[in-house]
């Protein structure tokens, strides 16, 4: 949730929305020739909420529906594979600790979350792998009336599916923004950001496809505020991709969302 009420029964919905594509082949840190023109898109739209029971303690819940492609090749000829559905549902449980200092405020965040196997594993390109997954995230954010910083560790340790394994996951995420504009007799401000995320994957079982590797992705952030909802449009492009084996690469990603708080 990008805006998450501080208020003991505060609460807010936001809808997020993800298009990512990827049409290059990787191998290591090589690009391989695509006569072929694989691929793949994933489009997710997530509903998410936050409940705040007081000011340290809030509960979040984050619900995928899916629709996603791709174009592969299997024993010299390529297929195509699909999956919609829902997806796997996120719930977790921030902890923070607030410290408010003369010119500036920051807080520290521990989060456990779970990941529900609800996705369908049904379709040729399967929504989830029907796995219970645990995570665990370590942040920092420090703010002044100028300048946002949120740093971002966190770990998926991922369970046994159906009929296929997603490896362990390692990530970092790092938002540096700059407090472009404020008014505060209305309550309207821009947020302009430099979004960071990098990821460490490990190798899974039965794939047809293993994401296995490291990446990292930079891109720009633009937050409109206006008291109690937001609007957030953001850009992010694959600058380094290491794959453990031949997958896709190059990924770009686009999103938008929208939240309220009440």
């Amino acid at each position: 949730m990008d805006m998450a009420p501080r208020w003991a029964g505060g609460y807010g919905v936001q809808l997020f929305q993800v298009h990512s594509i990827a049409d290059d082949l990787r191998h290591g840190e090589s690009t391989l020739p695509n006569p072929h023109r694989v691929g793949s898109r994933v489009d997710t739209t997530w509903l998410e909420g936050v409940y705040t029971f007081r000011r340290e303690f809030r509960i979040t819940a984050k619900v995928p529906y899916v629709d996603k492609s791709r174009r592969w090749l299997q024993d010299g000829q390529v297929i195509r594979q699909d999956g919609h559905g829902l997806g796997d549902i996120i719930i977790g449980a921030p902890i923070k600790k607030y410290v408010n200092k003369k010119g500036y405020t920051y807080n520290l965040g521990l989060t456990p979350s779970l990941r529900l196997p609800t996705g369908s594993t049904g379709d040729d390109w399967a929504v989830g792998d029907g796995s219970w997954d645990a995570g665990l995230s370590l942040s920092y954010s420090f703010e002044t009336p100028k300048w946002y910083h949120l740093y971002d560790l966190y770990y998926w340790k991922n369970g046994s599916g159906r009929d296929f394994d997603h490896g362990d996951e390692l990530a970092f995420d790092a938002n540096i923004g700059w407090h472009a504009w404020h008014d505060g007799d209305t309550g309207r401000g821009l947020f302009l950001m430099l979004d960071i995320a990098a990821r460490h994957i490990e190798p899974g079982k039965n794939q047809m496809i293993d994401p296995a590797g490291d990446t990292i992705a930079v891109g720009p952030v633009a937050m409109v505020y206006h008291e109690d909802w937001m609007l957030k449009i953001e850009y992010r492009q694959t600058v380094y991709d290491k794959a453990k084996s031949m997958r896709f690469g190059d990924h770009r990603r686009f999103a938008v969302g929208f939240g309220l708080t009440f």
